[in-house]
């Protein structure tokens, strides 16, 4: 049997278990935390010693760069360029420590990046520690652990790093380069950098084990042409746009490649290898939450 006490104490917190609940129903949900302002940097680096002409790089860059500007409504002044003579590691660690000093938990930062990439060992698989990328340089270093102990091109993990000290709301990483897929772990999960709280997504262009491809006629990037190609047609989120564009490259890619086999084996790749599989790491599902803008 309830005292009297006991009856008013249960009547007590009954009615401010109540007014409580009412309180939780009609009080303001708390918006979450929403980003207002998109930066895209447009990296492109085909130095002159490689196959491809450095034009390719540029108009990699260009396709790709004014879809994702145009179709995201990213401003103009917002749009930052790295292009062939300009991506020395010089040049890349400038650009980058002046986008740590403009942005903010506001900001969302995109990162294109085209270029050749490929193992620090050549014994071993691409991997997130055996990962470098290919800088601008006038002539080809000799040997690749001379050129990063140099200075003139930098592991994939190294840079890495560099964009996760930015302080952006969200990033996303969309690498169109061989072996690709090796850098993934870096901007998700494994560099000691990461911030586990912050958005992140990458997009990469071949598995880690696999060539990226040049398009039909060798003019740019073929994962970059699809992309570009795609963003120009198609409506919806930017996510289903990525996933087009890696079926697009999938089916493009072997008749390509096949047409290629003797310059692939002269660069070391096999004749037969010929899959290009581009992939979406997207634990957060940011790129599902990003309109187009409508045609």
């Amino acid at each position: 049997m309830f005292s009297s006490f006991s009856k008013r104490l249960w009547k007590s917190i009954g009615a401010c278990g109540l007014a409580l609940a009412f309180f939780q129903l009609t009080a303001p949900a708390q918006a979450e935390p929403s980003v207002q302002n998109t930066h895209l940097l447009s990296i492109g680096i085909c130095p002159p010693w490689k196959p491809q002409p450095a034009s390719a790089c540029e108009k990699s860059v260009e396709a790709t760069g004014k879809g994702l500007t145009q179709r995201l409504g990213i401003p103009d002044q917002n749009w930052h360029k790295l292009l062939n003579e300009q991506a020395t590691r010089k040049g890349l660690f400038e650009k980058l420590s002046d986008l740590s000093g403009i942005l903010g938990p506001d900001d969302r930062l995109i990162i294109y990046a085209n270029l050749h990439a490929g193992s620090l060992d050549p014994s071993k698989p691409a991997g997130p520690d055996n990962d470098v990328f290919v800088l601008w340089s006038e002539e080809k270093p000799e040997v690749m652990a001379f050129a990063v102990a140099q200075g003139l091109w930098i592991e994939a993990k190294t840079f890495a790093g560099r964009v996760h000290r930015i302080p952006a709301g969200e990033v996303i990483v969309v690498m169109d380069s061989c072996e690709a897929g090796a850098v993934a772990p870096l901007f998700i999960d494994i560099h000691p950098d990461d911030d586990e709280t912050r958005p992140e997504a990458v997009v990469t262009s071949a598995e880690f084990n696999q060539f990226a491809n040049m398009s039909s006629d060798g003019s740019m990037a073929l994962y970059s042409e699809m992309l570009g190609n795609v963003l120009k047609t198609q409506n919806g989120l930017l996510s289903d746009a990525l996933s087009k564009a890696a079926s697009l490259t999938e089916t493009a890619a072997v008749p390509i490649c096949k047409k290629q086999a003797d310059a692939l084996k002269k660069y070391g790749q096999a004749s037969n290898a010929c899959n290009q599989q581009p992939a979406t790491h997207d634990p957060q599902n940011i790129l599902s939450k990003l309109q187009l803008n409508a045609l």
